[in-house]
């Protein structure tokens, strides 16, 4: 077998203009004076707001963005989450110069530090940050628009309207009467459809018929009222910032275009994808039974019963009602890293690049016992096209290819699970 080498192409960080600048020497006043000033005047708007601040919070782009409050003191900051807004924890902060403005919460916060924490199966944790530079600070509403330090996600603090349990408690309760997963509407005389992921907490958006890979994705959190995005996108010369939700009639709305709700073909929920299934490997060749089990709550599986080495984990789209299933370490052996990697088990090719994999699509949805059938999910970029079809259990070393791991199997008898591959629900009787 030969490797394909997959090339990443590095997005360049583009600088915005903060509505607090630091110009060069030209004042009286010295740059670092300046920025002594503007820190205070940071940290007094901190300690002034009555209920705190809201931090719309965006760790590593694998997960979900999340909601934090957060009341301060001259010294301290506690710190509740929307998981547990009951649950408060108090710890120190500190803003500090470091090439610019920043924000850190320097002693360890079991709430705040939750997702930049690393743990025996997330090594490098989520992505999550604890540091922020602060890029602007508006005087008028009072927002400060934060950067991650290690995700250079944009993460804003927001000042509170209400006390922050209460706030956290109300986000809750929105996200559970949020019943739209997918939705449709006219913007600029075009039909576009849009599929929300909540386990992800990201929309899809394109036209209508457009294939899933020209569709444009864009992350948000949700408020007491609302869906908020990351960053503001712009759709045939329409711009958004937030999406609200009406119950009443089960729609989003924004900038004056509305959004009607809809159920994609073959859209299967994330409690019915739980069970067990009869996967069938090889297109025929052998079948074995495997177990969805739940890991991040509408949002990720663990397959049980495919290896008897390890538990490969599924992602849930909760927009499309979709199981995608992407290469993934599975566990290792002094230097080397085992893999399962994305095969072509028709043409003999590998690869190990990140996010090549699978998507999982129902046909018939009208059944109990329906069918997963799996196919490539578009990502591996070859010049001969090839494509996501079986699995095999491979181990690297740093960046190299180091060859099959044989001494794993799978419950096809070995390291290899050859395609097509389906799963057919099992019913009890």
């Amino acid at each position: 077998m030969k490797k394909i080498l997959y090339v990443f192409a590095a997005s360049a960080l583009l600088l915005v203009p903060s509505c607090q600048s630091f110009e060069p020497d030209v004042f009286d006043e010295s740059s670092a004076a300046r920025m002594g000033t503007f820190l205070t005047e940071i940290q007094e708007a901190l300690v002034d707001e009555p209920y705190g601040w809201s931090l719309d919070y965006y760790p590593g782009s694998k997960y979900a963005g999340t909601t934090f409050t957060i009341s301060f003191t001259s010294q301290k900051a506690t710190v509740r989450h929307e998981n547990n807004p009951s649950k408060s924890e108090t710890s120190t902060y500190i803003l500090k110069r470091d090439d610019g403005p920043v924000l850190s919460f320097d002693t360890y916060n079991t709430i705040l530090h939750q997702y930049a924490t690393p743990s025996s199966r997330l090594y490098q944790a989520k992505g999550g940050d604890f540091e922020f530079e602060i890029t602007s600070f508006n005087k008028t509403t009072h927002e400060v628009v934060l950067i991650g330090k290690r995700s250079r996600n944009t993460c804003t603090l927001r000042p509170l309207e209400k006390p922050s349990e209460k706030y956290l408690e109300d986000i809750r309760s929105f996200e559970k009467g949020l019943t739209i997963a997918a939705a449709a509407a006219n913007i600029g005389g075009k039909e576009y459809e849009t599929y929300l992921d909540a386990g992800t907490r990201s929309i899809s958006i394109g036209e209508k018929g457009a294939p899933d890979d020209s569709l444009k994705t864009y992350r948000y959190i949700l408020t007491d009222r609302s869906i908020r995005f990351m960053k503001p996108f712009s759709v045939e010369s329409t711009e958004f910032t937030e999406w609200t939700f009406n119950a009443d009639n089960e729609t989003l709305s924004g900038s004056d275009v509305t959004f009607n709700k809809f159920f994609p073909a073959g859209y299967i929920s994330y409690e019915d994808y739980l069970g067990t299934f009869t996967l069938t490997y090889g297109g025929g060749r052998g079948s074995f039974p495997v177990t969805l089990v739940e890991d991040e709550a509408g949002s990720s599986f663990i397959m049980e019963g495919l290896s008897k080495f390890f538990q490969p984990t599924l992602s849930y789209n909760g927009g499309r009602g979709r199981l995608i299933w992407e290469k993934q370490t599975i566990g290792g052996s002094g230097s080397l890293e085992y893999i399962l990697a994305p095969w072509d088990s028709d043409a003999g090719y590998l690869t190990w690049a990140e996010g090549v994999g699978m998507i999982g699509i129902v046909s018939d949805n009208s059944v109990a016992d329906y069918v997963v059938e799996f196919s490539d999910n578009g990502v591996w970029e070859s010049s001969n096209n090839y494509k996501a079809k079986g699995w095999l259990i491979w181990s690297m070393n740093g960046d190299s290819s180091a060859g099959a791991v044989s001494s794993w199997s799978m419950a096809s008898g070995s390291y290899q699970l050859a395609g097509p591959i389906t799963m057919q629900k099992k019913v009890e009787e």
